[in-house]
């Protein structure tokens, strides 16, 4: 307790003497996953060359009273575990930041040892991308969509920039999941059918996430290598967590733009109390306008959103979590006049309106000195209706064409995570869940429900200081048919020096069929699809990082991939010989056909990046991507897929310039992202000269994008407002978006993705 009490008392004297400035608090809690708080460990708020040190105290918890606000790199460390280090933590004006740590023990194989390496972040899979409030505020045209965030990181490829679904290392959008609060839940995004070629509602991404990234706590995308406790992917995982709301007084943020108005506030229940919690609702610029009968061009789109979590402490040794968010979403799109009509879609009355919502609860209570027990329960839905009116053409009478789609989850995630000693530990669980799934496609609709159980165990042995591996089981059990799958994983990481590590992963990973893109049993007699057996991805991977500096680091990956039991088509009555296409390459329609799992599918990799955190006045992140994703069809002909782009580049840079005077920091900002990407492939329309065209086998123009970021930041204390112009594809850059048969001109058309989209926004945090 003398270190504690020095450090804090130093930390105060430091604090007084920075008064003038414009300054936060920083806070948080540093633990064992299993034994629970530690106490006298060190805490350093390191921004450039300036180190600020505290100490915990025996409930775990630390606290800088009043740093100076900016960027931070959070180092903790303590003689019995290893160092943990944090990149970025952002101290804002009158604002208390909370930033937690989970410390490994050390292995001490002499009484005295130095710890070399520092260990990583959070090292649930092997290739893992960080979702900050902080990186949102400083991209540019993320929009404070965490999924948008993500498209900045390599082996990510957007599908069209109108929305946010996305592709990971060639994988199909529907091969991601979503994750809150570690349970699976259905899409959490507005406006699903967005960006897609057919307009048709989907379960993979849309216009924007109704959860705003200023609500997200140490979120991540995982992109391969996941341990044993993630299942049900064979793509990417955004495995979001809700940050805690501060409980030393209470705080607000308003913010107005583009997408729209928001408005949030969190603290404590009560003053000196340790329940919290925060809270974000939304309501679309958009929809506002037209309420207020502004014209906004064709489509009236409009959407709002509302999400919260309660942090309830139960005592010494238990918490309690709610958390909740849902929404709404509409886009109507009225006829023209005849005398207007241009292409087909101006002839007909689209209305689409959809309703998503999560709710759910976690208890964590620790189970004597070296465990915990932690369990997760969430109720997730996602409705979606599309009704079209088309207009009498020619010979074509008036009709009405109406699809509905439907999805309900219900999860739950049970485990307990404990220590054997300070070289092994393990995490034993359970997740269940049941998806309920309804579609209509007129006239024929479907519904069925089926639950995936899949317990599984980890465990983790350092067999060096330097030198730790990785073992997991799951099995995933599909109790509607009766298959599963076997998932074994194994990963091994190995400091090298204290700035180079090197991983090595293989694995397994399933998937239950994605049946909104198919139909079980449809209208043909002959078609029966309900005995498909989980779709597996055989994955390796070889990771090496190294850390420049204390800021700079550079990584690159190395993967293969190989998909069994496939579905694709079977022959069967009205198809011609050797059309066999994959559901590797479906997305946003469905299908009535006859499906057979015997597809298969490959992908290779490598990505590469370099990247500066922000710390000071700059940052950068520059990577690449070369894939090579491919599936082989039931005729055993192997063909590139729709998502096997090529290559992907991304660049962004940001810089500050900083002013401060008395009781006022003013900051200038700037950032770019430049964005370059190979075309994706389509089927090609058929002609004389080819008559069957094989699936996707031609390819877009490749696509390049710039946005642009400029901000001006206003520190004074106990508030920062900042006003901001992001510039979506700056250079209004025309950039294939897809091609399709319009009835109305005869001809193909080629529909383009977004051009510029300037917005205009203020924020205020008080």
């Amino acid at each position: 307790m003398k270190l504690r009490t020095c450090l804090t008392v130093w930390a105060v004297c430091l604090g007084l003497a920075m008064v003038a400035q414009t300054t936060g608090s920083l806070r948080g809690r540093v633990s064992d996953p299993a034994a629970g708080p530690i106490a006298d460990a060190v805490v350093q708020a390191m921004s450039a060359d300036t180190a600020y040190t505290t100490g915990t105290g025996a409930d775990g918890t630390y606290r800088f009273a009043a740093l100076p606000t900016g960027s931070y790199r959070v180092r903790v460390s303590h003689v019995s575990y290893r160092p943990q280090e944090i990149a970025e933590a952002w101290v804002r004006a009158g604002r208390s930041e909370w930033v937690e740590f989970t410390m490994e023990r050390a292995v001490q194989e002499l009484a005295q040892v130095e710890v070399r390496s520092v260990a990583p972040e959070r090292m649930e899979a092997m290739d893992s991308e960080p979702l900050t409030v902080e990186r949102s505020l400083r991209y540019p045209a993320t929009f404070h969509d965490p999924a948008r965030l993500a498209m900045s990181y390599a082996g990510v490829v957007t599908t069209n920039d109108e929305a946010n679904h996305f592709s990971v290392r060639g994988t199909a959008p529907w091969a991601n999941a979503w994750l809150l609060e570690g349970v699976e839940i259905v899409t959490p995004n507005h406006l699903t059918n967005a960006g897609t070629s057919s307009d048709q509602p989907t379960l993979t991404g849309g216009g924007t996430t109704i959860l705003s990234a200023q609500m997200l706590g140490r979120s991540q995308l995982l992109l391969g290598g996941a341990s044993a406790q993630y299942g049900n992917a064979l793509g990417g995982i955004m495995d979001l967590r809700l940050r805690q709301g501060t409980n030393e007084r209470r705080a607000y943020t308003a913010q107005a733009g583009l997408i729209g108005l928001d408005l949030s506030a969190e603290g404590p229940f009560r003053t000196g109390g340790k329940a919290t919690y925060l809270a974000n609702y939304r309501y679309s610029t958009l929809g506002l306008l037209s309420a207020a009968g502004v014209p906004l061009g064709d489509e009236n789109i409009a959407f709002q959103d509302l999400a919260f979590t309660v942090h309830a402490p139960l005592g010494e040794r238990a918490e309690l979590k709610l958390f909740a968010m849902g929404g709404n979403s509409s886009n109507r799109f009225d006829r023209k006049d005849s005398t207007e009509w241009e292409v087909d879609k101006d002839s007909r009355n689209i209305d689409y309106t959809a309703r998503v919502g999560v709710a759910g609860v976690s208890f964590m209570q620790r189970l004597g000195r070296t465990a915990k027990w932690t369990t997760v329960l969430a109720l997730s839905a996602n409705e979606q209706d599309r009704t079209v009116e088309y207009a009498p053409y020619r010979r074509q009478a008036a009709f009405t064409d109406a699809t509905w789609l439907y999805e309900r989850k219900v999860s739950a995630h049970s485990a307990v995570v404990g220590t054997v000693s300070a070289r092994s530990a393990y995490r034993v669980g359970i997740t269940a869940m049941e998806r309920d799934l309804g579609k209509r496609f007129s006239p024929w609709s479907e519904r069925y429900a089926v639950w995936l159980v899949r317990p599984y165990g980890e465990f983790r042995y350092h067999l060096t200081e330097a030198l730790r591996m990785d073992v997991g089981l799951a099995y995933a059990a599909d109790t509607r048919n009766g298959t599963g799958a076997v998932e074994p994983r194994l990963a091994v990481r190995w400091s090298i020096t204290e700035s180079a590590h090197l991983a090595v992963a293989i694995g397994q990973r399933s998937q239950l069929p994605r049946a909104e893109l198919y139909f079980e049993t449809g209208p043909l007699p002959y078609v029966d699809n309900r005995n498909l057996a989980p779709i597996l991805a055989r994955e390796a991977s070889i990771t090496y990082q190294h850390d420049l500096r204390p800021q700079l680091r550079l990584h690159g990956t190395v993967y293969l991939q190989r998909f069994l039991n496939v579905p694709v088509y079977a022959p069967s009555p009205g198809l011609w010989p050797g059309y066999t296409p994959s559901l590797l390459n479906a997305w946003d329609g469905v299908t009535m056909a006859q499906l057979s799992g015997t597809g298969t599918g490959d992908g290779r990799g490598v990505e590469l990046g370099l990247e500066r955190r922000f710390q000071g006045d700059l940052f950068f992140l520059v990577n690449g991507t070369w894939m090579d994703p491919r599936y082989t069809d039931s005729d055993g002909a192997t063909q590139r897929t729709r998502w096997n782009v090529g290559h992907v580049a991304n660049a962004v840079v940001g810089k500050e310039w900083a002013k401060e005077k008395e009781h006022l920091e003013r900051t200038w900002g700037l950032s770019l992202r430049a964005n370059a990407t190979g075309g994706q492939r389509y089927t090609p329309m058929a002609t004389a000269e080819d008559p069957r065209p094989a699936p996707f086998s031609a390819q877009y123009r490749g696509t390049y994008r710039v946005d642009v970021r400029l901000y001006l930041k206003r520190e004074r204390p106990g508030r920062t407002g900042i006003w901001a112009v992001d510039l979506l594809n700056a250079t209004n850059a025309k950039n294939e978006a897809y091609r399709y048969f319009d009835q109305h001109q005869g001809q193909v058309v080629t529909r383009y993705q977004l051009g510029l989209i300037p917005n205009l926004s203020y924020r205020i945090e008080f």
